[in-house]
Formats: C-alpha cells, structure tokens, sequence
C-alpha cells in the first residue's frame, strides 16, 4: 500500500484536479474502488481452480499444473465461455493493456525528458531536441519492456515488482521532499543507489539474481534460497537512513565553509546576490511601490531608458 504512494499515476491524478477538495475526493473514492475492483480475479481464479479442465477444450493437465496460472483469464475466457464473450472479452483485455502500456511509455519518457536530459544533461536543449528526444525514449523503453518479459511470463510478477521497487526507492525520496526540510539532492542519490545495490544483493527470484547477503531466516527451498526477513522494508528503511544522513552532512560541509560552494555541483546552496551601494544622489528614498512606478510619464507610458534623467 506505501509503494503505491509513489507511482507517478497517481500524483498526476491528484496534482491535475481543480482543487484540494476534489483530488482528496478522488483519494477516497479511490481507496474504496480498488480493492472492489479485485473481486472479479479473485471469482475468475476461484472458478479455474475448481474447473475440471479435461471436460473442456484445453484437456489435461489442467494450467497450474504447466505453470500457466498467469494466464489464467484469457485462458478462462477462451475454453469456459462462449466464443462471442471470448472475442468481447479479450479485446477488452487487450484494450486495457495497450491504454497501459502507451501510458506507462509516455510517463517513463517524459520524466526522463524533463527530469534527467533536460535538467542535468543539457539544459539548453531546444524545443525540436526535446522532441526527439521523447521519441528515442519512447522506442528505448519499449525495447526494454518487451526484453523484459523474456525473463517472465507473468505481467503479475512485474507488477509485483514495479510495486516493490517504487516502495523500496521512491517512498523514502517522497517523504524527505514533503516532510524532511533539509534534504538535499545529494542525499537523494546516494540513498537511491544504496537501496537499489542493497536490494540487489538481497537477490531476486523473478530476475533469477541468487542473494549474496543471507539474512536471518534464508532457507534453501528446491534450490532457490529463499529470504524469510523483511528485506523489503529493511532496503526502504537504510534509502532513508542514507538520505538523512548524506543530505545533513552535505549541508553541513557547505554551510559551515568546510567545503567550498565551487564544489557544490548540483546546486543545493545557491550563492547569495551581492547587493551593490547606490550612490548618494539626493534623491528620495522609495518604497518597494514605487520603485516599481515609471520614472517618467508621457500619456500614460514610461519613457524610454534613454530619455530618463536618472
């Protein structure tokens, strides 16, 4: 449930509502929507456990026993209903996930547009760079998607994944941002590459990674260990740990002087703007108010800056 407070969908559907009211009412009806929403799986998967297989067209072994539970709903619609409703509702399904998948490409371009190349890599980037550079991404992480499922058939096991990962890496970077006032870039990154390498040496059984670290409780089971411990929330917790301390020293060490600012690459202290003495010329202090008056008026517009007497 944490992890899901990181996933870009869902601050875009907060941050575009038209007020503060509306986007806790989508919040609300939201926490109701989704768990009524797994109910319908849950009856699907009900029903194809309890399915005698052999006296359908797909025969004997049933799906579970050759390793197809993750295509347990095309595989209902296709041999447990009939063909008008297995057309219906595949193209449905297929719908869905095209709607999703074309999302997720967008989302994942446009923050590396926007939020790395545009930002870190070459911020003079133009308009028409910009725009090739959303395209290349687009094929670039869709190739990477489809090499993905290579290593799983199931679209479960990276959803599962996807969640363990935004809890794991953005959770930690989304609390500091909102409630944590010193936190820095520099902490930020540290943090993210410590959980991630951390997470890593825990192991992964859906990427085939085998753990280097064995926490208490890793078993051996059919050749695959297997981690007992709550490595999950042990990885969220050092990325925050990480993110505290990094971002307090930084900000120690410029602060203090004990590192030069000339140092400071990514820009958390910005150097103060020299205030230069105007001379002494005779004239009445103004306030901010009118300092922002025209020096001069002709027919209601400000002379030019060449006519000022100033």
């Amino acid at each position: 449930i944490l992890g899901d407070l990181g996933f870009q969908d869902f601050h875009q559907r907060t941050l575009s509502a038209s007020s503060s009211a509306t986007a806790k009412l989508r919040c609300y009806c939201a926490a109701f929507l989704i768990p009524t929403f797994g109910i319908p799986p849950v009856i699907i998967g009900a029903v194809a456990a309890s399915t005698d297989w052999n006296q359908t067209s797909y025969g004997s072994p049933s799906p579970s026993e050759q390793g197809q539970t993750g295509l347990i709903l095309p595989l209902a619609l296709q041999h447990l209903t009939p063909p008008y409703i297995s057309v219906i509702g595949i193209g449905a399904v297929a719908a869905a996930v095209m709607s999703s998948t074309d999302s997720a490409l967008l989302s994942a371009a446009s923050i590396f547009s926007s939020n790395i190349y545009k930002k870190i890599i070459r911020p003079q980037a133009s308009e028409n760079e910009m725009r090739w550079v959303i395209r290349a991404s687009v094929v670039f992480f869709g190739l990477l998607g489809t090499l993905l499922t290579f290593l799983h058939t199931s679209v479960m096991a990276f959803w599962i994944l996807g969640g363990e990962i935004a809890y794991i890496l953005m959770l930690p970077q989304l609390v500091c941002v909102l409630f944590v006032g010193f936190s820095n870039s520099y902490g930020a990154i540290v943090g993210f590459l410590m959980a991630l390498l951390l997470r890593l040496l825990c192991g992964e059984s859906l990427l085939g990674i085998p753990p280097t670290i064995h926490f208490p409780g890793c078993i051996l089971v059919d050749g695959i260990y297997v981690q007992h411990a709550p490595i999950r929330t042990i990885c969220m917790l050092v990325s925050f740990t990480t993110i505290l301390l990094v971002s307090w020293l930084t900000s120690l060490l410029f602060d203090r002087g004990i590192m030069s600012r000339k140092y400071d690459i990514l820009r958390i202290k910005l150097q103060p703007i020299p205030q230069t003495d105007l001379p002494q010329t005779g004239l009445p202090k103004n306030n901010d108010e009118n300092n922002l008056e025209p020096l001069c008026n002709n027919a209601g517009h400000s002379c030019p800056q060449t006519e000022s007497s100033c």
